[in-house]
């Protein structure tokens, strides 16, 4: 399969990031896509480097000179991640030398399936410059969603709102856990 070659917006709509946390990732120098003619390109690499990096910073709130270190840790050991393909990828950090280290533990596997579910939708988010519309472009809508609709089949009403009630209810509660480590 090709490398996909995705612009920010679309890079973004992947991730399931607002596009303006994306492009603060990259102007801070945190994740690192080609530039071919002005524009920034997202190969997976970056897009895994893009995910795991926004986690960090949802997780840590950290500053982004320390968020540049760790993706920096991160990106010399991801080809032997790749490899090895491990649930989680645990960051070790001590902030100073009086303290003790803190682990972080970040979903690898289940954060690479979610870009690959992305990607399989990348055509829908098709990047578009603004300003004014294209002609026809209602209609074009128009049929994008008429084919999502034949996709989805017979739904209720009520259907598509407990979908979107058990949603809601699972992005406001983080699941939190703890565990002892010998």
């Amino acid at each position: 399969m090709p490398q996909p070659a995705l612009k920010l917006k679309q890079a973004s709509a992947v991730l399931k990031i607002e596009p303006k946390e994306l492009q603060n990732l990259v102007q801070f120098g945190v994740v690192k896509p080609k530039r071919v003619d002005g524009t920034y390109l997202f190969d997976r690499e970056t897009l895994l480097t893009a995910k795991v990096a926004f986690r960090l910073k949802e997780s840590l709130g950290t500053r982004a000179n320390v968020l540049v270190k760790l993706i920096d840790v991160f990106r010399a050991s991801e080809k032997g991640l790749r490899i090895k393909n491990p649930e989680y990828v645990v960051f070790t950090c001590r902030f100073s030398a009086e303290e003790e280290p803190i682990k972080l533990g970040v979903p690898f596997r289940s954060l690479g399936e979610q870009i690959e579910q992305g990607l399989s939708r990348a055509d829908l988010y098709r990047d578009m410059p603004r300003g004014r519309k294209r002609a026809g472009w209602k209609q074009k809508f128009l049929d994008t969603l008429s084919e999502a609709a034949k996709d989805m089949g017979e739904i209720s009403q009520e259907e598509i709102q407990r979908t979107i009630r058990s949603y809601r209810d699972e992005r406001r509660m983080p699941e939190i856990t703890v565990a002892a480590e010998a």
